[in-house]
């Protein structure tokens, strides 16, 4: 029997969390809820998987791969909306070829699949339908929270979205329904992820929880490579991720998730909080009963996010205290280097332009914009010029725009320099993760052979590249699209 994993919850009101990322890749444990539910459907023996999938269908395909992995066989298919269960399985027919149990990602169940398809084989129906008596309390009509939370009962049992279908064309004949009376929670908010994590914590969702791994002290549960003062103290139940780091004083407070990778300054206090991977919190920083995702913190009382402008305080660790500054000299410091291995090509090329009358280089007007703070901060009519060969080919023209990386103008990897600005292509929330990467000479679309694509699907390869970028990626585009504007 196939699966097929739908991601269609929309990312608008989760805010930052969703900025780069669709609502299916956001933490449970420390874990994407898709990685959740796929090594779920693995350890029932469903390993032939399909995800369909509406938002960020390239962050996805990154994560996922081929499966292989988990073991699996996985296809990616991508929705342009979002559909019922039934219609999702209808359109999928063709390439299902068989019966197949759909599962929506952002779901919290503590469900048993092996014995789900076991009462739909035995009831001789060609449709199941999942119906969920009750539903754990997010309060989210309140400001009171219940930690950990509570199940309140539906009047009438309600479709959890899970189903297991034969053939779509047994919609129209028998249903089953089973009636679930276990842990169920939909991920449709900020609250309700914090709560799902908390809810976990408590042990209502065993099935999930059973498969994690890393060391367990009593009720808290440490990953790997973690480094905790002995002065700090943590209170279970709680998870500490990967690698994290408790400095001296840090008390850690129940029903915490401490993300991978993340460091808690001397003093700081965490209570009942999910805190995000890479994520910094500074010295005697207190913070409860919140969601904390790069510099932007969300407390779950009041449900209304707020940007902090102090590093020092709450931060992500690799953007704003390490990447700008170390990118900004190694990309000066290559530059360098290529103007020098290409001086012949560049040089010949300018002295030939000035025999005949012309200027050593063009200058190309592109607008100027603050990379930092996103698409909201475009200055509409502020432009800069940077050098280029306006009547040479791809890659020799971009030779002159190193002296401008060596100045500091542009970076050296980075996004598209834009000479105009189409407001149906670039005011769309999609279209606007690109602009948290600086304007660069070489670009992700140079390094995947994009630049005849539509515009579209450039900002796409821009998007995907802002939410991977580091180091590695830098050097990797670099070479790629040196090498596609060379031989290409």
């Amino acid at each position: 029997m196939k699966v097929v994993l739908t991601c269609f919850q929309s990312g608008e009101s989760f805010g930052p969390l969703t900025r780069y990322r669709p609502v299916a890749l956001l933490p449970l444990l420390n874990l994407p809820l898709l990685q959740n539910q796929i090594e779920l459907c693995v350890l029932n023996g469903l390993k032939d998987i399909h995800i369909a999938v509406v938002d960020h269908p390239f962050v996805i395909r990154s994560f996922v791969g081929d499966g292989a992995r988990w073991g699996a066989s996985i296809k990616i298919w991508t929705f342009k909306d979002s559909c019922s269960g039934s219609d999702t399985i209808a359109r999928l027919a063709d390439k299902l070829n068989g019966p197949a149990v759909l599962l929506p990602v952002e779901r919290c169940i503590d469900l048993n699949l092996e014995e789900l398809i076991v009462f739909h084989h035995s009831h001789n129906a060609g449709l199941t339908r999942v119906l969920c008596e009750s539903e754990l309390d997010a309060n989210s009509d309140s400001d009171a929270l219940s930690i950990p939370p509570v199940a309140f009962k539906f009047p009438q049992p309600v479709d959890s979205g899970i189903l297991v279908a034969d053939a779509p064309e047994v919609f129209a004949g028998q249903t089953n329904d089973m009636i679930f009376q276990g842990s169920w929670m939909r991920i449709d908010s900020p609250r309700r992820l914090w709560a799902a994590n908390v809810a976990c914590l408590s042990d209502h969702f065993p099935v999930l929880t059973g498969k994690l791994t890393g060391r367990k002290e009593g009720e808290i549960r440490l990953g790997h490579h973690t480094a905790i003062a002995p002065t700090s103290t943590v209170e279970g139940p709680a998870l500490i991720g990967n690698f994290a780091v408790l400095k001296s004083g840090v008390r850690v407070g129940t029903y915490s998730t401490i993300g991978d990778k993340s460091v808690i300054e001397q003093g700081a206090n965490v209570r009942a909080s999910l805190i995000a991977e890479h994520a910094y919190i500074g010295s005697q920083t207190f913070i409860e009963n919140c969601i904390v995702a790069d510099n932007h913190i969300l407390n779950i009382k009041i449900g209304t996010w707020v940007a902090v402008s102090d590093p020092f305080l709450i931060s992500n660790i690799q953007e704003k205290l390490v990447m700008p500054w170390t990118a900004q000299l190694l990309g000066r410091s290559v530059a360098v280097l290529l103007l020098f291995l290409t001086f012949p090509i560049w040089i010949t090329k300018g002295v030939f332009r000035a025999v005949r009358g012309k200027p050593f280089f063009d200058r190309a007007t592109v607008l100027e914009f603050d990379f930092s703070s996103g698409a909201a901060s475009l200055v509409r009519g502020t432009t800069f010029e940077h050098l280029i060969f306006a009547d040479s080919n791809i890659f020799v023209s971009r030779l002159p725009g190193l002296i401008d990386v060596i100045r500091g103008r542009l970076a050296l990897v980075g996004v598209r320099p834009l000479t105009e600005i189409d407001e149906s292509t670039y005011s769309e929330d999609w279209a606007q993760q690109r602009f948290d990467a600086p304007t660069g000479l070489f670009t992700p679309v140079d390094a995947e052979g994009m630049n005849d694509s539509m515009e579209e699907e450039k900002v796409i390869a821009e998007n995907l590249y802002v939410t991977r970028r580091s180091f590695q990626e830098d050097a990797r585009v670099l070479f790629k699209a040196i090498r596609n504007l060379i031989f290409r």
